[in-house]
């Protein structure tokens, strides 16, 4: 037994419906598509606006060849607002955009390294 076991026992050793471990906190459960797909909606207009053929390859079973689409950090979070600018913040829809559709998203950034 770790001290956090021992010290959650110890306090809680007299009554009998409380667990005798603690209880871990945060959701473990996947995210169902649907929501990621809801989650990802609103992007996904947004680049369809700046790269018109997008739309082409979302309305098709699954591009064969791909389609890369390069964009700037800059460009992208000014059309994809998320908390801070960093490229990490969008790993999930580039994931989401090769998973589904075959599409690879390159975020640049203003010193050229690629992600």
């Amino acid at each position: 037994m770790d001290s956090t076991t021992i010290l959650w026992y110890s306090l809680n050793k007299d009554c009998g419906e409380i667990p005798k471990a603690p209880v871990e906190s945060g959701n473990k459960e996947p995210v169902p598509k649907e929501l990621l797909i809801e989650e990802f909606s609103d992007d996904i207009r947004a680049l369809s606006q700046k790269f018109p053929l997008l739309n082409s390859v979302l309305t098709a079973d699954r591009n064969e060849e791909g389609m890369t689409l390069e964009i700037s950090l800059k460009e992208i979070f000014a059309l994809c607002p998320r908390n801070r600018q960093r490229i990490d913040r969008y790993s999930k829809l580039q994931e989401y955009l090769r998973n589904k559709f075959g599409v690879k998203l390159i975020i640049k950034l203003q010193k050229n390294r690629l992600l």
